[in-house]
C-alpha cells in the first residue's frame, strides 16, 4: 500500500515540476507503467486533494497539470519526504502520521 502511495506522490511531483507531459510520457518515466495503473494513481492523487487534470495544450496534445498547484505542492512534497524516510519509523507510527495529514 505505501509503495503505491509513494508512486502516486512521485507522479504528482513529476507533474508539478514538469509542464506539458502527456500520459504516455509520464508512464514511460515510471517504467512503462500500464495505463490502468496510471489511472489508478491519478485517481488516488485526486482522492488526496490534488486537482489533477488532463487538458489540450497549444499543439493539440493532452497534457497533465495540477489546478491547485500552489495549495497542494507543499503538502505533497511533505508526504513524499515521509514516504522516502518511512523505514526510520514503524508501520503503526506511519499509519498515525498518514491519519494526521
Amino acid at each position: 500500500m505505501y509503495r503505491d502511495f509513494k508512486t502516486t506522490l512521485e507522479l504528482v511531483v513529476t507533474v508539478l515540476d514538469n509542464k506539458s507531459l502527456t500520459s504516455e510520457q509520464l508512464r514511460k518515466r515510471f517504467g512503462n507503467m500500464p495505463d490502468r495503473t496510471f489511472k489508478r494513481h491519478m485517481a488516488t492523487a485526486r482522492k488526496h486533494g490534488a486537482q489533477m487534470e488532463c487538458a489540450t495544450d497549444a499543439r493539440g496534445r493532452y497534457v497533465w497539470s495540477c489546478r491547485n498547484k500552489v495549495m497542494i505542492e507543499q503538502r505533497v512534497r511533505t508526504w513524499l519526504l515521509f514516504e522516502q524516510e518511512r523505514t526510520l519509523v514503524g508501520d503503526s507510527q506511519l499509519d498515525l502520521l498518514h491519519q494526521a495529514l
